[in-house]
């Protein structure tokens, strides 16, 4: 980006009046998000992955990313809140821990997760069709953060999910 002078070009357009918001999708580590919002304070957003399941993975960072963007005052787009329909489409204990609370969709949980952080600008859901819009809108509307009951379950899903999605990295692994 600084090579081919990216963040002076989107100076340049906003200045021209091309563009409104100056912001970036950001995928790398998180002390490589501080040095590029520290040298360009004028990035107004910040988009990251940011979902319960890569919350604490220190390979992808989501947690210290998001703390990022808050030291430094940036409003966050999050992409990948279900990431890529693994948190929908959940290993058979992890439903079992939702299905005990009720009737709200998989999706609803780790939306809700993530728009329950301040300073969250947007969440893109990745909808597919009209049941899924239906479905956001159901409990986006009058929007209720996860309750104490709910972030527990979270936890439990992201234990059994983290499993499987381990177990499934390692048997692809081994059969390549």
């Amino acid at each position: 980006m600084k090579k081919l002078h990216a963040y002076d070009e989107a100076r340049k357009l906003k200045e021209e009046g091309k563009i409104k918001h100056f912001g970036i999708s950001f995928h790398d580590k998180a002390d490589v998000l501080d040095m590029i919002l520290t040298e360009n304070p004028d990035i107004e957003v910040v988009q990251i992955q940011f979902n319960y399941v890569d919350y604490e993975d220190p390979a992808i960072q989501s947690k210290a990313c998001y703390e990022v963007c808050r030291k430094h005052n940036k409003s966050v787009i999050v992409m990948e809140p279900v990431k890529g329909s693994n948190l929908v489409n959940l290993p058979k204990e992890a439903k079992a821990v939702y299905d005990k609370l009720g009737t709200m969709s998989y999706a609803s949980y780790a939306l809700r997760f993530a728009v329950g952080f301040d300073g969250m600008m947007m969440v893109l859901s990745g909808m597919s069709d009209m049941n899924q819009m239906k479905d956001n809108l159901s409990f986006m509307k009058d929007f209720q953060p996860l309750s104490l009951k709910e972030q527990e379950a979270v936890k439990q899903v992201t234990e059994i999910s983290l499993y499987a999605l381990r177990s499934d990295f390692i048997l692809n692994f081994c059969v390549l």
